[in-house]
Parts: C-alpha cells; sequence; structure tokens
C-alpha cells in the first residue's frame, strides 16, 4: 500500500482544462501526458452506517447514479427551501462513491488525482486500499502505477464530513469551527494522469506539478525568472534526463529559454534562470497580460517524457506600513471582496461556469482583489483570477480555534495529529497555488483568537509562528498575513477574549464589524484602525472584512431609527432585522473611514455573495449568512453592490436605492442615487425635482431630500450625465391612499412594512430627533435593554407594533399638510422592574404641554402593558413638532398615528 496525501497544481493546462470540462485524451501538442477525467457514471449512496468490508464488498445496485463534481449538501442546506428560522441542519456523515472505468493497456506511469473531497477521504482501487486524505480544500494523488488493471477497474471513495466532536476524530482538522458550511462529497473532479515513463515531473510532492517559478529582478529593460523544477525517477538507470525551460508570449513567440541537466537521483532537483527583454508585466485590472511557462522533461535521446506548461505572469509585490501595497512599483490600492464556493442548490458542487459567473461580478462591480475564504479555492478560481487581473488573498483553513471544545472543557494539548495535518494543508496550498502571479500573500489564519484560550492557556498564537515559519520556508517571497477579529474587541469576556495576534505575520489585517455586531459608526472604525497602525508601526494594515447583512424583502424609511436585532413578530417567529437599506448605511459610513487612511494596504467587503451557513437563522432565509452585496443565486444585485460599483467601476452607474420597498409608508422621503455622473437629475412621475452635481455627491451617493410622493403611483426617473452619455435608472412605488393623507409610525423600530389588525400600513422610526430606538427583546453585542417579552405585551393584535421603543429626551418633526389633524400615542413601560414614580415626562406638540406629567406604570397598573392616549392639533406650517420631555427616568414612545379630520 502507497500512502501519499498529495495533491495537484502545477499540470499541463490543457490538463486542467480537460479535468475541469469534461474533455478526456491527451493535450494537443502534448504526447508526454495524458489526463482523462473520471466525472461521469459514479454511483453514490449515503450511507453512516455501511462499514468498509460492506462498501468493497457492494456492486453498487441501488446507489444513485451521480456526476462530479457532487455534493450531498447542494439541497439541503442552501436552498430555496431554506426560508424560515425553523430550517433544519445540512447533513453531516459519510457518503460512498463507486465507478467502474476501462483501461486497454497498463501505462508505464499512473497517478489518480482528487481535485477536492471534503472532510476526509478513503480510496480503494480493485479492492486494494490505496490510503487517506484529510483536508476539505485541497487536491491529493495516489501513484496506482501497476495497480490499474487491463480492463475494468473498480474505484471505491469514503467521503466523511461528520462533525468533529474530539481531537481524536478523523475530521477533526482545520477548520474546527467557521461560520459557513461544511459541504460533504466528492465536489471537485477526479482524474487520472498518465505519463510514458516512470521519470517525470513530479507527481508525487504535495500535489504540485514540480515547477516553481519567481520573478528575481524586474525592470523596465528586463526581468529574471527563477524557474526550479522537481523530477522523481524510479527507472532503474536513473541518467540521461535534461530539462528545458521557455517562455512564449501572447503572439507564440519564445522571449527566454534554458536547459540543464538533471542530476541523477530518485528526487531531484534543478534551477534554471531565464532572462526577459523588455518584459511585459502583470500588473493586475489594467493590464493582466500573461505569458506561457513551459517545463519539459526529457531523456538523452531526445523523448519527450512529461510537460508541464502554464500561464505565468511577470511581476513583482511591495507592502509599505505607512504607503501601502505597490505591484510592479506602481502604488494599488486593494478595494477587494470576499467569497466561499458555494452557490445556492449547488453547495460546493460547482465548475468553471460558476467560478467565471462568480468573478464576473466581481470584476463587473470594479474590485480589484478577492479573498478566497475561508480555504484553497478550485484551481479554476485561482486561473480565472490571474486572466481578469485580480490579486488574490489566499487562505489557510485555519479558523476559529485549535481544539474542540471537548478537548478544552477536558483540559487536552492540541493534538499533534492536527497541527501536522495543518502543516500539511498549508505546504499543499503553497505548492498547488504557488506559480499564479495574482496571489499576493499567504494568509495562514482567520479569526482564530476568538478560540484562541482553554482554560487560561494561549492555544494560537505559538501555532500562528509555527504557520509563519513554514510558510516563509517554502515561500520566501510572499509576505504571511491573518485576518483578526478579538484586538482591541469593544466588548470583552470569556467568549472573546483579548489575545493580540499583531505582530506575528509580514503584513496584517482585522475583521471590523462596527454598526453590525457592536456600537460605533464610521469614526469608531477609524480610529480603531488608527490605533491599530499606531501599536504596529511597521507592519503593514489592511482590513479583512467589514459588511452588514441586507435581507431583500426587509426595508426601512430611515437605517438610524433602531438597532439590527431579535425581536418577536406576531408574538411568534424570531427575526433578525436586516433591511436593504441599513446596509447600504453601514457600507457608506465604513467606506468613508477606509477612505480617509492612505496607509491600509487593501479593504476587503464581507461579502460579495450570500452563503451557506448552518448556524445562521437570520434575515428573511434560514440557514444562510446575508451579508452579501450579491444574492446566494447570483441573481439580484443589492442596492450596496452599486454604491461600490459607482465609486470603483468606470463604467457608467447612475442607480436609484429603495427600489424593493415598493409600498411606501410615508408621503415624504429622501431619495439616494448611487452615482459617477457628472450630474444626475431626478424627476417624479415626469416632474423635475432636482439636480446634483457630483461635487454635491459625496462617496457618489446623490441626495434629494424630503421628495413628497404622489397618491398612487410613483415613477422615479434618474438621469445620469455620463459625458455625452446618458443612463436613465427609474423605479416604481406606490403610496396609499391612506398612507398619503395620515402617517402611522412604529417608534424604535428599523423595519418598516407592518400592517395593524386595523389595516394601517406603519414605517419604521423616521423624522425623530434625539433618543435611541431599542428593541425590547433584543439578542445582540449591545447587550440586553428591557427584556420585555413582545408576547406578553397587551392588545395582542398587534403585538409587532408594541416590539421596541424610542427612549430618552427626543423629538418628531413630520412633514404634514396644513390642517387639523387627531394624534393617537401608544405607550408601555418596557423596564419589567420598573415601579410607579421611576418614568415620568411629558408630550408638547408644537411648543405647547398637550400631556403632563405622565407615568406609565401608575396609569396602565403595570410594566409591559398598552396603553394611549390621543388629542387633536392644527397645522400651519407644514409639519407638526412634537416633544417628549422626561421629568424623571427617560421618555418612551412604542408608536405614534396621525391621522387628518
Amino acid at each position: 500500500m502507497l500512502r501519499l496525501p498529495v495533491a495537484v497544481r502545477a499540470i499541463a493546462l490543457a490538463a486542467l482544462l480537460a479535468c475541469e470540462g469534461g474533455a478526456s485524451g491527451a493535450a494537443a501538442g502534448d504526447a508526454a501526458r495524458r489526463t482523462t477525467p473520471l466525472t461521469e457514471r459514479w454511483k453514490f449512496v449515503q450511507d453512516d452506517a455501511r462499514t468498509d468490508a460492506a462498501a468493497v464488498a457492494a456492486d453498487g445496485t441501488g446507489w444513485t447514479s451521480v456526476v462530479l463534481p457532487h455534493t450531498w449538501n447542494r439541497s439541503d442546506a442552501a436552498s430555496t427551501a431554506q426560508t424560515g428560522p425553523d430550517s433544519k441542519p445540512y447533513k453531516r456523515g459519510r457518503g460512498w462513491y463507486r465507478l467502474e472505468f476501462e483501461r486497454n493497456t497498463a501505462p508505464a506511469n499512473a497517478w489518480l488525482q482528487f481535485d477536492g473531497a471534503s472532510i476526509v477521504a478513503d480510496v480503494w482501487l480493485n479492492g486494494s486500499y490505496l490510503g487517506r486524505h484529510r483536508g476539505a480544500f485541497t487536491a491529493f494523488r495516489f501513484d496506482v502505477t501497476g495497480k490499474l488493471a487491463a480492463g475494468r477497474n473498480v474505484l471505491l471513495v469514503k467521503v466523511d464530513n461528520s462533525t468533529p466532536l474530539h481531537g481524536d476524530d478523523p475530521t477533526a482538522v482545520a477548520p474546527l469551527g467557521g461560520d459557513f458550511n461544511m459541504a460533504g462529497g466528492l465536489y471537485r473532479g477526479v482524474s487520472l494522469i498518465e505519463t510514458p515513463a516512470r521519470a517525470h515531473l513530479a507527481l508525487g510532492n504535495h500535489g504540485a506539478g514540480g515547477v516553481y517559478a519567481d520573478t528575481i529582478t524586474l525592470s523596465p529593460a528586463r526581468a529574471r525568472l527563477r524557474v526550479r523544477a522537481d523530477v522523481e525517477d524510479d527507472r532503474t538507470q536513473r541518467t540521461g534526463l535534461t530539462l528545458r525551460a521557455a517562455l512564449v508570449d501572447t503572439a507564440g513567440r519564445t522571449v527566454a529559454a534554458a536547459r540543464r541537466t538533471v542530476p541523477a537521483a530518485a528526487h531531484a532537483r534543478a534551477e534554471l534562470t531565464l532572462d526577459v527583454a523588455r518584459p511585459h508585466v502583470w500588473q493586475g485590472v489594467d493590464d493582466p497580460y500573461l505569458y506561457r511557462l513551459r517545463v519539459d522533461l526529457v531523456d538523452d535521446a531526445g523523448r519527450l517524457l512529461d510537460r508541464v506548461e502554464q500561464p505565468f505572469g511577470i511581476r513583482q509585490y511591495r507592502f509599505d506600513a505607512q504607503a501601502g501595497l505597490f505591484l510592479n512599483g506602481r502604488p494599488l490600492r486593494l478595494h477587494g471582496v470576499n467569497l466561499h464556493q458555494d452557490w445556492q442548490d449547488k453547495a460546493w458542487a460547482i465548475g468553471p461556469r460558476e467560478i467565471d459567473a462568480s468573478l464576473a461580478l466581481v470584476r463587473e462591480m470594479g474590485a480589484n482583489a478577492v479573498r478566497l475564504a475561508h480555504y484553497p479555492h478550485a484551481a479554476h478560481a485561482y486561473d480565472e483570477a490571474d486572466r481578469l487581473g485580480l490579486v488574490v488573498w489566499s487562505e489557510l483553513p485555519f479558523v476559529e480555534r485549535s481544539l474542540t471544545p471537548a478537548d478544552c472543557k477536558a483540559g487536552a494539548p492540541i493534538p499533534p495529529a492536527f497541527l501536522d495535518n495543518l502543516d500539511e494543508q498549508l505546504r499543499e496550498m503553497v505548492r498547488q497555488q504557488y506559480n499564479h502571479p495574482g496571489i499576493a500573500m499567504w494568509s495562514i489564519a482567520n479569526e482564530v483568537a476568538m478560540g484562541g484560550t482553554c482554560r487560561g492557556a494561549d492555544t494560537v498564537t505559538p501555532v500562528l509562528r509555527r504557520l509563519h515559519a513554514l510558510a516563509k520556508q517554502e515561500d520566501p517571497g510572499r509576505p504571511t498575513t491573518l485576518a483578526d477579529f478579538n484586538e482591541d474587541y469593544p466588548i470583552v469576556g470569556p467568549m472573546f477574549p483579548v489575545l493580540p495576534t499583531g505582530g506575528i505575520t509580514d503584513i496584517w489585517a482585522v475583521n471590523r464589524y462596527h454598526l453590525w455586531y457592536y456600537p460605533g459608526g464610521g469614526a469608531a472604525f477609524g480610529a480603531a484602525l488608527d490605533r491599530f497602525h499606531a501599536k504596529y508601526p511597521a507592519q503593514p494594515l489592511g482590513v479583512s472584512e467589514y459588511g452588514a447583512g441586507a435581507a431583500l424583502s426587509h426595508q426601512t424609511d430611515n437605517p438610524l431609527g433602531g438597532l439590527v436585532g431579535s425581536m418577536d413578530m406576531h408574538g411568534r417567529t424570531r427575526v433578525v432585522w436586516q433591511p436593504e437599506g441599513y446596509a447600504s448605511h453601514v457600507h457608506e459610513q465604513i467606506y468613508a473611514a477606509l477612505a480617509r487612511r492612505d496607509y491600509l494596504w487593501g479593504t476587503f467587503v464581507w461579502s460579495m455573495f450570500d452563503f451557506g451557513s448552518g448556524t445562521r437563522h437570520e434575515g428573511d432565509i434560514g440557514g444562510t449568512n446575508t451579508k452579501g452585496l450579491v444574492t446566494f443565486d447570483r441573481a439580484t444585485r443589492k442596492d450596496p453592490f452599486w454604491f461600490y460599483k459607482a465609486n470603483w467601476s468606470s463604467a457608467p452607474v447612475t442607480y436609484i436605492t429603495g427600489r424593493r420597498y415598493t409600498e411606501r409608508a410615508y408621503r415624504t422621503t429622501d431619495v439616494r442615487v448611487y452615482s459617477n455622473a457628472a450630474t444626475v437629475h431626478l424627476l417624479l412621475n415626469g416632474r423635475a425635482i432636482g439636480t446634483r452635481a457630483a461635487a454635491d455627491c459625496p462617496q457618489r451617493t446623490c441626495v434629494f431630500a424630503h421628495v413628497t410622493l404622489d397618491e398612487g403611483t410613483n415613477r422615479l426617473e434618474a438621469r445620469g450625465m455620463h459625458g455625452g452619455a446618458t443612463v436613465v435608472d427609474t423605479v416604481q412605488w406606490t403610496l396609499a391612499p391612506d398612507n398619503a393623507r395620515n402617517v402611522y409610525l412604529a417608534a424604535g423600530q428599523i423595519a418598516t412594512g407592518l400592517v395593524s389588525a386595523s389595516g394601517h400600513r406603519y414605517g419604521s422610526d423616521n423624522f425623530f430627533t434625539g433618543g435611541q430606538g431599542t428593541p425590547l427583546e433584543l439578542d445582540s453585542p449591545y447587550g440586553p435593554r428591557f427584556g420585555v417579552r413582545v408576547a406578553n405585551v397587551a392588545d395582542a393584535r398587534d403585538a409587532a407594533l408594541w416590539a421596541a421603543v424610542r427612549h430618552g429626551t427626543f423629538g418628531y418633526r413630520i412633514p404634514l399638510p396644513d390642517g387639523r389633524y387627531r394624534v393617537r400615542l401608544g405607550f408601555l413601560e418596557p423596564d419589567r422592574e420598573a415601579q410607579p414614580g421611576a418614568r415620568r415626562f411629558r408630550v408638547d406638540a408644537g411648543g405647547t404641554t398637550r400631556i403632563a406629567d405622565l407615568d406609565i406604570v401608575a396609569a396602565a397598573g403595570a410594566p409591559a402593558t398598552a396603553i394611549e392616549r390621543a388629542f387633536d392639533v392644527e397645522v400651519t406650517d407644514g409639519s407638526l413638532r412634537l416633544d417628549f420631555v422626561p421629568a424623571a427616568g427617560e421618555a418612551v414612545l412604542s408608536n405614534l398615528a396621525i391621522e387628518r379630520l
């Protein structure tokens, strides 16, 4: 038995394309290496109880026919069926794959290649056990020379994605945690690689194709490339081997060549130098020029034994702690996005078509970098990123912790096998991806400080130092980085210990979620970055994650009206409000802070797409993290997508936000337009509303304040003047007669669209000055504020209208046509421990006191009991002023209705 847990990266390009695309046979012009995809006619069964012996003996009868890529999680964890907080957990367990295939001859040299199997794979060929690979994301190979039959062959694979409970479980490898799903199966391709001789470019060296190329020196006149090639030679007579290297431009001309004799050894390395005159550099998205690097292995008769051919970009990166990133000597600020590899209703079983579509959206938005989170992605993702000019952050799947919770509870040390496997996954990642010009850094971890202590002991930073040293040994030319979450975390406790990770890697980045997981807007965000920059002045700093959830069916009238949090809607279903407009507010605020800090080498939005996460039940879809700028199925670009496209792309953009908020609650609203036009004109039902020049639109955001909608249909049209071209965007909103005449407002609530039992549509909190909007039931790092259950509020018919309060010293300035109105105010005491007299306040209307010395507990008889007060007012100047002035404690308001008489 030969156990070789290794993976492929650098095989012939044609072979890669054949494996991804389903073609078979040798590459054109390459008679040395033959790659045969094994993607069709597989049989599959998901069976946690089946034994190895029973599976080896089975003939596949009753198993399901499948085609690779395949995962048994494609329809249970990330599907349109998962649309509520009661979504079921996705299936984790064992799956069995069986393939019968024919070979007419037994090749001189043959390897089975698996591009990815999650999490652990055991492989048998013709009943003989080949070995095991542990790790879900890197490819691996088994040497099957002499094991293939001339005729029928049977390949059997057991794949296990079971949740690891203890350190000795087979699947207890990185990642041990993470806010993403671990789909199970043969979710990438499988192929058979054959060469005509037992001497070949290394197929057994951690999956790399045996060729590693670097740009050693670079100037406009000349570039020097170092090409290292590994050769494996199992021949009896190890003599007469020569390596030939050539760099070929896009016109097919050889611009540099070299050759070297290979030392006679079972495992040999030779180094060649290529000098390139007037090099055409790979300059990111501005000019992603790619040569072709070809390395041949020939014998003493000149016969071609093996060939590796790859795209290659000549480039050099430099990171500076004060000035950021330089690519080939030119400053380059990375405007990046994070993305996972899954897709709605496909999970991880995606191919080039899905990868290309995802990266095309990245480029459409104007991003110039991608963080492929939180693990190595498919080889095609790196190839396509190179072709598009995207700078790539490549990441090791070391996420959240180095011990299972059970092992930490038992006081067990980090298992040596876990550390050895972590080393192996790092070697596989680096060696398989080494030659990609887009990869600027190796990330060794994500948020590991979150679970970085066990019984007070540091279980993370020694591991990080070990990984940093190994990464520098594998690739001295690229910097290491990591994504930190805990350092200077604003809420410190047992769950989030302060465990500094800055200073360990060459460069550094932080995940910060101001305005989402903890309070503080753009100013607080910027101040945190400045503290990090001052604390580690010699270490270049980036931002690896920031963002906010955005549910398409959740909308808001004012993103400052309340807090995103959990509340009981209708007394039954727990919902985390994630208004699309609030996400836009977060991105606008945070991006403003980022844009002002030139020392940052790059920033990465979390995330480009919604993705599967079985631990999340929030927003308007279960089992999904909704922070994507684009929906899980890639069908809908959310409003923040257009904010970045307007700021990052040279393509003309004019886009009206809030388009999915079609049934409007208020007659008066602000209209926001994301545009990079010289001027933007806004029209409503054909009437000119106003014009904004680019200078009036900071961060390409044009605001038309206090637009008065018409009763009925409102067609808003934005015309962006982009030089000689005009871009027109339209939305259609409806204002019902009831809302055109009256105002219904849910105080303290950020989400709009509540409809009372009497049929009135309530808007979210708006038109306020001062105070704070807070849900009664709040489940977020802001901490509990009140703790009253909405289900216990009197008048259960409209429980949702009592789900939050505005509290403090506050007022409202509500635009209204002149006339006479009745004002109805809803109050309850949100503090369940409150006593009479603890909270007293008055309500003024137009400067006149209408409710004096209101004590809600005394009036209602108990906390959490709804009461209502009403009075009539005359509006004469186009707005109604309401003021809530405390005498003891804070003033509070649950809802209000203003109806014309």
